[in-house]
Parts: C-alpha cells; sequence; structure tokens
C-alpha cells in the first residue's frame, strides 16, 4: 500500500510569459532539473475571470494568484504558468499548467496568443481542463467555441501524429439543467465544429474520440455554496488523477526542452511532430546526464584516490613491487565505481527513447574508459616489470647457489602475476589483460632459461676467440638478465671459466654485473664490451 505525499506543490513560476517567451530557468525554480520520474502534465484553459486558477488551487492544492474581487472584474493570470504537484498516492509527479484566460479586454481583437496557448495546452498535455460555466455551454466566444474551432483546425493541419488527450469540461456554477443533457450539448457541439473542420480542409474523416477523451463535469458556485463545491472538488479530484494516469509521459526533466520546442513550432506556425520531438529532447537530455555523470566520474574521490595509487607506484624508478591494496583491491574497487556511474545514468534517463538512452550510454562507456584504460595499463605494466625484475633476482641467487636454473621459479613467478592480473581486472569495462600479458612473460622467462642453457653448451666447448665467444652472447639476448647470467656462469660454474682460460672475477667484473642489472636492454651490447675488456685483464 503507498503512503499518501504529504509534500507541498512548488511555488508556481512563469513558463511563458504574455509576451511569448519561453522561460527556460523554471527548471531550476521547480527543481526539474535532476528529477528523473515521469509526470503527467495538466493544462486548465478557458474564458477570463471564470476561476481557472480557483479551481486548480481547489484540486490540486497549488498556489496560483487569484483574482482581487476588490479591485473588479480583471485579467490575473498574465502568460502562462506552471507548478509540479506531488502525486497524492506518492507517485508521479504532476506539472500543473495555468494558462492566461482567452477573450479578455486586455487583449482586444489580438487573439494570436490565447489560440497558440490553447494549442500549447492540448499538445504537452495528458488532460486538459476547459473552465466554463454552465449557462455559456451554448454561446459561441463565451464558451470557447470559437477558441476550439481554431484549435482543432491547427491540432489536424499541424500534428503529424495522432495523440489522445483527456479533454475535461468542468461547468461551473451548476443550474437547472441536467448533467446528461448538458454532456450531449458539448459532445455534438465538438463533433461538429471537428467534422466541419476536416471538410474545410478536405482531409479523411477521422473520428474525435481518436484523438479525444471526452469527460463533462459540474460544479456548484464557488462562493454561494462553497461547502458543496469543496466536496465536489475531491471527488473530481480522484477522477481527474485517475484520468491522467493513463496515456505517455515524459521525464520531468525532460519537459522544459520539450515545451520549449513546441511553442517554438507553434509561434513559427511550423508541423508539430511529437514523436521526434520526444526523441530529440531524449538525445538533448541523455547528453547531458552523460556528460553530467562523467564529471562527476572524474572528481569522485574514491577514483581519485586509487589514480593518485598508482601513480605514485609506477613512478618510482627502481620496480619494487605492486602494494598489496592495489593488488588484491584494484579491479574490485574502480569496478564498483564503474558500475556506480553506469547505474546512475541508467536510473536518470530511464523513461526517455530506447534509442537515445543506448547511444549516449556507449559514449559515457568510451569515456569512462579512456579515463580508467591508462591508470590500469601503467598498473599492469608496473606488475609486469616488478614480476621479471623480481624473477632475474631470484633467477641469479639460484645460479649463485645451484649452479643451475630450473623453471620452477619460472612457473612460481607466473602462477603470482597470473593472481595479479586476475585481481586487477575491471571486467565490467572488459579490461583483462591476463592472457596477453602471461603469454608474453613467460615467453621472455623462457626466453632467459634457454639462453642459460645454451650458454652453458657454449662454454663446454673450446674457445680461443673470446671476442667471437662474446658476439655469440649478444646475439643469444643481450637484455640485462642473459648477460649476467654469462657472466655469473664464467665466475661461478666450477671448470667453465677455467674452459676458456678466464680466472674468476675480479671486483671490477662484479661491479660491471651491477651495472649491467641496472640497465636496459639496448645499453647491454656496450656493457659486454667493457666486460670482455675486464675479464681479460682479471
Amino acid at each position: 500500500m503507498k503512503m499518501l505525499s504529504t509534500e507541498r506543490p512548488s511555488k508556481p513560476a512563469l513558463l511563458i510569459s504574455r509576451n511569448g517567451n519561453f522561460k527556460t530557468d523554471i527548471e531550476q525554480h521547480l527543481n526539474l532539473t535532476t528529477d528523473s520520474s515521469k509526470a503527467a502534465v495538466v493544462s486548465i484553459i478557458g474564458i477570463q475571470s471564470t476561476g481557472k486558477s480557483t479551481l486548480s488551487n481547489c484540486v490540486f492544492k497549488t498556489a496560483f494568484e487569484v483574482m482581487d474581487e476588490n479591485k473588479g472584474m480583471a485579467q490575473t493570470t498574465k502568460g502562462i504558468w506552471m507548478t509540479k504537484c506531488p502525486s497524492p498516492s506518492g507517485g508521479s509527479p504532476i506539472l500543473v499548467i495555468d494558462t492566461e484566460g482567452s477573450d479578455g479586454c486586455e487583449r482586444e481583437e489580438d487573439v494570436t496568443f490565447e489560440k497558440q496557448t490553447a494549442l500549447f495546452s492540448l499538445v504537452v498535455s495528458n488532460t486538459v481542463i476547459m473552465n466554463m460555466k454552465c449557462d455559456n455551454v451554448n454561446l459561441h466566444n463565451g464558451g470557447g467555441w470559437s477558441l476550439l474551432r481554431t484549435v482543432f483546425e491547427v491540432m489536424i493541419r499541424k500534428c503529424k501524429t495522432r495523440r489522445k488527450v483527456n479533454l475535461v469540461f468542468v461547468l461551473r456554477d451548476k443550474n437547472g439543467v441536467p448533467l446528461h443533457v448538458l454532456e450531449k450539448q458539448l459532445v455534438d457541439g465538438l463533433k461538429k465544429i471537428w467534422e466541419e473542420t476536416f471538410k474545410r480542409q478536405a482531409l479523411p474523416k477521422a473520428a474525435l474520440e481518436k484523438y479525444f477523451q471526452i469527460k463533462v463535469e459540474t460544479l456548484p458556485h464557488y462562493v454561494h455554496q462553497e461547502d458543496a463545491f469543496r466536496e465536489e472538488v475531491g471527488r473530481l479530484k480522484d477522477r481527474i488523477m485517475h484520468w491522467t494516469r493513463s496515456g505517455e509521459k515524459i521525464p520531468a526533466s525532460g519537459f522544459v526542452g520539450l515545451a520549449q520546442k513546441i511553442w517554438c513550432d507553434i509561434k513559427q506556425e511550423k508541423d508539430l511532430d511529437l514523436p521526434q520531438l520526444r526523441i530529440m529532447v531524449s538525445g538533448v537530455r541523455c547528453e547531458e546526464i552523460a556528460d553530467e555523470k562523467y564529471k562527476s566520474f572524474r572528481k569522485d574521490e574514491s577514483w581519485t584516490k586509487i589514480k593518485e595509487q598508482v601513480e605514485e607506484r609506477t613512478k618510482i624508478e627502481k620496480q619494487v613491487g605492486v602494494s598489496p591494496e592495489l593488488e588484491l583491491h584494484f579491479g574490485k574497487n574502480v569496478s564498483k565505481i564503474w558500475m556506480k556511474y553506469l547505474s546512475k545514468y541508467d536510473a536518470d534517463t530511464q523513461h526517455y527513447h530506447q534509442t537515445k538512452r543506448d547511444e549516449y550510454k556507449r559514449r559515457l562507456t568510451d569515456n569512462l574508459l579512456k579515463e580508467i584504460e591508462p591508470i590500469y595499463q601503467s598498473l599492469v605494466k608496473h606488475m609486469y616489470q616488478a614480476t621479471l625484475q623480481m624473477f632475474t633476482e631470484a633467477a641469479l641467487k639460484e645460479i649463485e647457489k645451484t649452479h643451475a636454473l630450473s623453471t620452477l621459479q619460472a612457473h612460481n613467478f607466473i602462477t603470482k602475476f597470473k593472481n595479479q592480473l586476475k585481481d586487477a581486472a575491471i571486467r565490467p569495462a572488459n579490461l583483462d589483460y591476463k592472457i596477453k600479458l602471461v603469454a608474453e612473460i613467460k615467453s621472455e622467462m623462457d626466453k632467459s632459461i634457454r639462453s642459460f642453457q645454451a650458454i652453458i653448451e657454449m662454454l663446454k666447448q673450446p674457445k680461443k676467440d673470446r671476442q667471437k665467444f662474446w658476439e655469440k652472447v649478444v646475439k643469444i639476448g643481450a637484455h640485462t638478465l642473459n648477460v649476467a647470467v654469462s657472466a655469473t656462469v664464467m665466475a661461478l660454474v666450477p671448470g667453465i671459466g677455467t674452459a676458456v682460460g678466464v680466472s674468476p672475477l675480479s671486483a671490477s667484473a662484479l661491479s660491471i654485473i651491477s651495472i649491467l642489472m641496472g640497465k636496459n636492454s639496448e645499453s647491454s651490447e656496450g656493457h659486454v664490451t667493457a666486460m670482455t675488456s675486464t675479464l681479460k685483464e682479471a
């Protein structure tokens, strides 16, 4: 069971000025920018000074300005105003639009704005309330028939797609005429106008019921029968809410953009293609939401901390391994942040057009990936280099101790590296270099082992020309480990060094090995020459 909402409607704000200027700042006034819930729209139109704003305030608990009777009969609502009301059942909000009344003396013979207002209300709303006096039902101007005739003509001519609207006639100040009689008069009058409009424009006939769900309600006099009026309004509110729940809705955050485009097209007398307008607005809003989520991600404290940790760790010149915190939690933590912002995007765009949602989600994903992937690459590169370095150091210790190099050392380091990559992977973003990097590091370690074994075999053969021997060592692989292994073998493996007439390494030779272990492979060949010279002198 839903709890009844205790939230009050927002303070009304101007949507369109009496000069026809659209006020986009209404989004901030009504807090619509971040409201992704689907909203229904209810508009009220009718003759000036017939109590439209009063009716709205009574039905929806709004606070639209009403006429001050002490100042006489005059225009109160100027332009088009709007407020956001909570749903009584706690569901989607309702945007209530109060319009400037028609047939007022203030505009004299200029009826352009009132026609535009009525058309705008019919196009943007789920429910349009036509407020009129019971006694005016059979009047051409006083009953609003001339206004409806003009609006119908424009709707039929300009609206490319059919859209059904609840058109609720609220007849004020009940008289003795039975409701069913008033209802028949209204419906018959509407059908007559509708059919004449199609006939004048030479268009195929379409039933009025395809465009409008017509309802007729009556209310007692607001002043002379206030208690009865408020009692009837309570029941009317329930019926209007029930009717308004049906039909297509738009996210509250996208209403202003859609309404602005519709108003612009109405003023320029353009055709109104509502589905395309909705898609266009969906694109604008989804783009804005995607950009907002990306900016929020970049400022996210958790992401900033992880990024700084990786950058600090990887800028250390000597590879000292990866910190346990990064190693164990990087992938999980970044995946959590990744999903956080994509989930927020999904929630905020859930009511927009699916094509546009998907399009800008891909864009958001690409932007997040551009931010995350370099950090991930930097981390796994650091892990790769650190693992190779630790393998090198362990291999040299094994050679020194056992005069041999087993594949078990490589296997242990590869297993550890696999686990590190597994923990670093960001699976929601498909960032997992495990297969590629494990193959590469295994290849590097296998190459080192094969080089060592090849050197052993080479050193067993008599070699008089030491220079040629070292050239062959370089061809096998003159990177740090290979050269260091070569020198260590000559120094430490009994009998091999003397087989080629080389005495044990001097202090200067050991110094060269130390240098080699800290240098890149590009400089190793030069050090081979230096080491050869040193070994000759030793």
